[in-house]
């Protein structure tokens, strides 16, 4: 009657350690289909491309575990964070740095954005990466065409979208400025010019006043395969002669479509 609550027991025991070994196992096998991309202080600046229901994890460098980073702005309909932590003891990519604030984020559908994260608080960002982290993310999925957003963070940098994409750039400028936004021409038949446009992101009836900062939107079309660059020049329309106060360059790669 002794070895029964014995044998019992070892039966349980070794069906909970298969029970934990077999959730264990399901739970590796989905985070691997699920595909994670670890980023950290030395990507910045990079182009990275993900799929629809991967995990980002962003680690980036901070002066003291009581500080960490923030977005710059929320990215509705393609990424979300899931959790934000600020740990001693994992690894940024910046070797000394005193602690490092991890974030997860979940991408949830297609489009393209410039990821920007700053420092929570300034001067609490590590040397040599400082108080920005920048990169550029395409989430792709099959068989769907995706709005790429491209902001100022992007200037002098590439992207790549697939045929049939919207690329939308977004460009600050003044109201009453004598300076406006040029496109220059494109030598080829990547991209087109589709609209342009003044941003009314407050649905406000009323103008704007001069002097107040407003967005200038232009949208092109991936028509074709092939390489560009689009370039605008931030010239002054009063004066033709005057030099351009600012410039805007980006290198777009259009591939061939998968067979």
């Amino acid at each position: 009657m002794r070895i029964r609550p014995y044998l019992t027991t070892r039966l349980h025991t070794v069906l909970l350690r298969l029970l934990l070994l077999l959730s264990g196992v399901l739970a590796w096998t989905s985070l691997q289909a699920q595909g994670i991309t670890t980023l950290t202080a030395t990507d910045n600046g990079k182009q990275i491309q993900l799929s629809v229901g991967e995990r980002l994890i962003v680690r980036l460098p901070t002066v003291s575990p009581r500080y960490g980073w923030r977005l710059a702005q929320s990215y509705p309909g393609m990424l979300t964070v899931v959790s934000s932590n600020t740990l001693p003891g994992l690894s940024s990519g910046v070797p000394g740095a005193p602690a490092t604030h991890e974030i997860h984020l979940q991408v949830v559908g297609p489009g393209g954005f410039d990821l920007a994260f700053v420092s929570a608080v300034p001067g609490a960002g590590y040397s040599p990466l400082g108080n920005f982290f920048h990169v550029y993310v395409t989430i792709n999925q099959p068989g769907v065409a995706k709005n790429v957003n491209i902001t100022e963070y992007g200037n002098h940098s590439q992207v790549t979208v697939n045929k049939g994409d919207q690329l939308l750039i977004k460009l600050g400028s003044t109201v009453g400025s004598e300076y406006a936004w040029e496109v220059m021409p494109i030598e080829s038949n990547v991209l087109k010019l589709t609209s342009q446009q003044q941003e009314d992101g407050k649905k406000s009836k009323k103008k704007p006043k001069p002097g107040s900062a407003q967005d200038i939107l232009f949208q092109f079309q991936a028509l074709n395969p092939g390489k560009t660059t689009v370039r605008f020049l931030y010239r002054n329309t009063a004066n033709n002669e005057a030099p351009p106060s600012r410039d805007f360059e980006l290198d777009v790669t259009v591939p061939e479509p998968p067979r």
